[in-house]
């Protein structure tokens, strides 16, 4: 129910957009509809007259309303900011809302009319029927709700603000959880005016850093990803009462495409991912390979579309979820996250991804968070301006993020064990790394030490061939190193081979306990599939494990009814 307030002075004027901002894209980002398409929305909603100051929505609800305005105006506050900054002014024909209309988050902003008027308001689930039901403004609106997000991000705008050293292990995690979860975050350093000013004003100077600063929430110390989430209200809990028809275990590009693909055909599809969507593609800085993107797309825009795409189908994407184990006995089968919630569901599509290996280095894990990465995201960039880095690994991902940090860095070395990078690199990138007089490739070298007090300070680099060490100011070391699968939560209910990627297909057989045989993607468990980087013998590629993704879907249709037959 909308509430009124008194009347205030005029709201201040949203500020001007700096140059490049995704805000400078008004007809894409605050888009008006015409007449005739107002007509069409206008059996979706409930039109109201509204007096001006009426609240619509408040920060940190859920399940809000889109409105259209159909005359007056609606202003959009950001309460974090500390004079309540208005954002933008929607008018007559504009509409409210950003991807929160997707999912069931809390929101960030509020929402109140900026003059007297008349507004259609559109509940969630009729939002969702306007925008298949008219792909035309369902396109508008889209683009609209997903460039807004990247608007609050880029601003750091309706978001939280971290009190934490820039380099710090925990700020750095703080930072990359929430910006990889699309929400926005502006760091302060300790020691700045608006820091003291803003832990003074809550009294929380004595507080452990980093602290996490909530407009709705006050302050957390240290909070880890699972507390985050669910105190900024984007931790959705699968429903226990739903038996799921698919649940996707990992939203990296196979799962998300998974997600897309069931939901869109109509199944009830859950999605459980320990850290963010996007798995190791979205760290990526650009992808120039991928089909229908020729000027190539970063891996986290790329993730962010997939995972509004699924949202829009009706995919529930619950975040951060870590599965414990399953148990496939009977169906339906049951799935325990760590927290012991158990999520029940006929068919298990397993796209778990991979992590980076470690190094053999004695005390890699004192400086992992404190100058050891592994990922090369904005962030991490930052954090390299001006200064020597290091990326060890030969595989694409190394490569871009050897190119990405050159722009920031003084000097990239990248280090690779053998002789070459034609065997594990695309050509483009191997073209680039050697014309790049800010990269140098050292062959057959390895990192022999890492030197510093609390951070990386100065690496030791040694020729495996000839044993030569030689030590670089190196303040920054990323490492892009194989690849070890995420697969240990499977314990002995599935085949796996001895590097632990999951079998499917004809690789079951010996141990398959069904008359018809596995489908391709199929495990030595019926109903359970493995696709992406988490399959043995699967090609290591965003695309390559999109489609494994979508196909599975074809698998899960067929053998769906035989589960629920018994």
């Amino acid at each position: 129910m909308s509430l009124r307030v008194e009347d205030t002075d005029e709201a201040q004027a949203p500020p001007p957009p700096r140059e490049g901002s995704v805000y400078t894209r008004t007809a894409q980002i605050f888009p008006t509809l015409s007449d005739e398409q107002i007509e069409r929305c206008l059996p979706f909603g409930t039109s109201e007259r509204l007096a001006k100051g009426t609240i619509l929505f408040s920060r940190g609800e859920r399940t809000v309303d889109c409105f259209v305005i159909l005359e007056g105006s609606i202003e959009i506050v950001d309460p974090a900011s500390l004079n309540g900054e208005v954002i933008t002014v929607h008018q007559r024909h504009g509409f409210t809302g950003e991807l929160d209309l997707f999912n069931d988050r809390k929101i960030l902003v509020d929402g109140r009319m900026g003059a007297d008027g008349e507004v259609l308001r559109i509940k969630r689930a009729q939002l969702h029927k306007l925008l298949t039901a008219e792909p035309d403004i369902g396109e508008i609106i889209t683009r609209a709700l997903i460039l807004r997000r990247v608007g609050l991000i880029e601003e750091a705008q309706g978001g939280v603000t971290v009190i934490g050293d820039a380099r710090g292990g925990d700020s750095l995690r703080i930072q990359r959880f929430l910006r990889r979860n699309g929400y926005p975050v502006r760091l302060l350093a300790p020691t700045s005016d608006k820091a003291r000013a803003c832990l003074a004003e809550r009294a929380t100077e004595d507080l452990n850093l980093p602290i996490v600063i909530d407009a709705a929430e006050g302050a957390l110390a240290n909070p880890s990803n699972r507390e985050l989430a669910q105190a900024l209200g984007f931790f959705e809990a699968p429903d226990p009462s739903v038996v799921w028809d698919v649940t996707v275990v990992g939203a990296g590009p196979s799962g998300l495409a998974t997600a897309v693909y069931a939901a869109s055909e109509g199944l009830r599809t859950l999605v459980l991912e320990a850290e963010a969507p996007g798995g190791q593609a979205a760290t990526s800085s650009k992808i120039e390979n991928y089909l229908g993107f020729p000027t190539g797309i970063s891996g986290q825009a790329l993730a962010g579309r997939a995972q509004v795409q699924a949202q829009k189908f009706g995919a529930v994407i619950s975040v951060p979820q870590r599965v414990a184990s399953i148990d496939c006995s009977s169906a339906p089968y049951l799935i325990r996250l760590a927290d012991d919630t158990v999520v029940r569901t006929w068919c298990i599509v397993v796209a778990a991804g991979v992590t980076y290996r470690k190094l053999g280095v004695a005390n890699l894990t004192d400086y992992e968070g404190y100058g050891v990465h592994y990922a090369a995201t904005a962030i991490e960039a930052e954090l390299c301006r001006n200064e020597e880095v290091a990326v060890v690994g030969g595989g694409n991902s190394a490569g871009q993020a050897a190119i990405f940090l050159s722009r920031l860095a003084g000097h990239v070395h990248m280090l690779i064990r053998g002789d070459s990078l034609a065997a594990s690199m695309s050509d483009y990138l191997v073209g680039r790394i050697e014309a790049s007089p800010k990269i140098t490739l050292h062959r057959n070298t390895e990192v022999a030490a890492l030197h510093g007090e609390r951070f990386v300070e100065r690496v030791t680099f040694r020729n495996n061939r000839t044993s030569d060490e030689a030590e670089r100011p190196v303040t920054n070391l990323f490492l892009m190193i194989g690849a070890a699968p995420n697969t240990d939560w499977l314990g002995d209910n599935v085949k796996r081979d001895r590097n632990g990627f999951v079998c499917t297909g004809a690789e079951v057989m010996d141990v398959w306990p069904l008359d018809r045989p596995p489908t391709p993607l199929e495990t030595s468990l019926p109903g359970v599939f493995a696709v992406g980087d988490a399959r043995a013998q699967s090609v290591k590629r965003v695309a390559s494990a999109v489609g494994e993704g979508s196909v599975s879907i074809q698998s899960v249709h067929r053998i769906l009814g035989q589960l629920r037959d018994g």
